[in-house]
């Protein structure tokens, strides 16, 4: 599979329904990795979870994460990111539908947004510090004998 170029992954990331598995470190050293929506600016990622969350506490533990956005029909696509979070805002609230109505659409995101809007969500930024990208079929060059 050949590498994304960077324009093809900035449109990949940015555009779409994409679901990130966000993939955090328990305490006790098992991984784990939940579905979640997200934003993408350029350069960092931004997700909303519940200040109860495992993956939240996870974070506040050790801000170490492994990011995985593809797709599951072909021709494939995936990016894979070894990152650190960062809990920004322990107590955010979202101001725009944005979010929802990207992932669920125009009338049934906005009414995910006034449903929830009022529920208070820990908004985490990611950096990557290192990308992996595939795109289309076949294996990548360095599986060949």
């Amino acid at each position: 599979m050949p590498q994304m170029t960077n324009d093809e992954l900035q449109e990949f990331l940015s555009t779409g329904r994409h679901i990130m598995k966000l993939g955090t470190l328990a305490p006790d050293g098992w991984p784990n990795v939940v579905p979640v929506w997200y934003n993408y600016d350029g350069e960092t990622f931004m997700v909303a979870g519940r200040g109860k969350a495992a993956w939240v506490a996870n974070i506040k533990n050790d801000s170490r994460v492994f990011v995985c956005i593809d797709t599951s029909d072909a021709p494939y696509a995936r990016v894979l990111i070894k990152a650190t979070a960062e809990i920004d805002d322990p107590a955010w609230m979202p101001t725009s539908p944005d979010r929802a109505i990207r992932y669920l659409g125009q009338e049934a995101g906005q009414r995910y947004y006034e449903e929830k809007r009022h529920v208070p969500r820990t908004l985490i930024t990611i950096t990557p510090q290192e990308i992996t990208t595939w795109a289309g079929g076949g294996w990548h060059h360095r599986y060949e004998v």
